[in-house]
C-alpha cells in the first residue's frame, strides 16, 4: 500500500557548512554558525512552512494547540537538516 501523505517529516535539505567546524564543536561550543546553498535554503524554509501551517490549524486554547511545537533537526554527521512536528 503507497502512502499519500508524508508522515515523518515537512522536508529535508542538505548544508554546505558549518562554522566552528564540525570536529571542532564540543560542550562549551556557544553557537554554530549553518551556511546553506540558496537551494536548500528554498528548501528548508518551504518545510518550514508547510509546519507552521499545519500546527496553526490547532486551536491555540486546547491542550494541543498549546504544545504544538516545530522541531528542527540536525544531522551534524550527515550534513542534514529536517523539520517535524514537535511539542513542548
Amino acid at each position: 500500500m503507497i502512502k499519500d501523505i508524508k508522515e515523518d517529516s515537512f522536508g529535508t535539505c542538505a548544508y554546505g557548512k558549518t562554522s566552528p567546524k564540525r570536529n571542532s564543536i564540543s560542550a562549551t561550543t556557544k553557537s554554530i554558525n549553518i551556511l546553506l546553498s540558496f537551494d536548500d535554503a528554498l528548501k528548508l524554509n518551504l518545510a518550514i512552512d508547510e509546519c507552521v501551517r499545519k500546527i496553526n490549524k490547532y486551536k491555540r486554547n486546547s491542550v494541543a494547540g498549546k504544545r504544538a511545537a516545530l522541531n528542527l533537526i540536525i544531522h551534524l554527521d550527515l550534513e542534514r537538516m529536517a523539520i517535524k512536528e514537535g511539542k513542548i
